[in-house]
């Protein structure tokens, strides 16, 4: 009887010979060579249009304006997502947290201060309010109550 680790074994094993049999795989877009020109023409304050026209002159490379728009964009979308995981792991610290304050940017302290007595307050301080200013009899019409005294010449 074949047990299912040999399988799984077996299974990678083909997996393995099926990777490594085949090539790498080449550049995605056409631009990929022209990755730094672009980003820093951009930087530069060139258009997608004056980038395109540069890279046909200068490059021998046709694309379109919205190849080049496109380009820039997925990969600003990519170094964004990287940024946001690179923050998050040094966020995320081994340490345990030793309260709101470890969070908290040391800077605009007044208003971090007031913000983390309004969180500690008390939540039965928050719920308590005034009492009833109406009582509710199911037999009698519903009434408005003006606190205002009524303007001359109105009913």
């Amino acid at each position: 009887m074949v047990s299912s680790a040999d399988t799984r074994d077996a299974m990678n094993e083909t997996f393995k010979t099926i990777l490594e049999s085949l090539p790498p795989k080449g550049p995605r877009s056409q631009l990929e060579p022209y990755t730094e020109l672009i980003q820093e023409l951009r930087k530069r304050g060139w258009s997608y249009r004056e980038i395109a026209s540069i890279l046909a002159e200068r490059c021998g490379v046709r694309v379109a304006i919205h190849t080049v728009y496109n380009f820039v964009r997925v990969r600003a979308a990519t170094a964004n997502e990287a940024r946001s995981m690179r923050a998050a792991a040094e966020r995320s610290s081994p340490a345990p947290s030793s309260g709101l304050s470890d969070i908290l940017p040391q800077r605009d302290g007044e208003v971090w201060d007031r913000i983390r007595a309004l969180k500690e307050r008390p939540v039965a301080a928050c719920t308590q309010g005034p009492e009833k200013v109406f009582h509710y009899d199911e037999t009698e019409a519903l009434q408005l109550i003006s606190d205002t005294k009524p303007k001359k010449g109105a009913l």
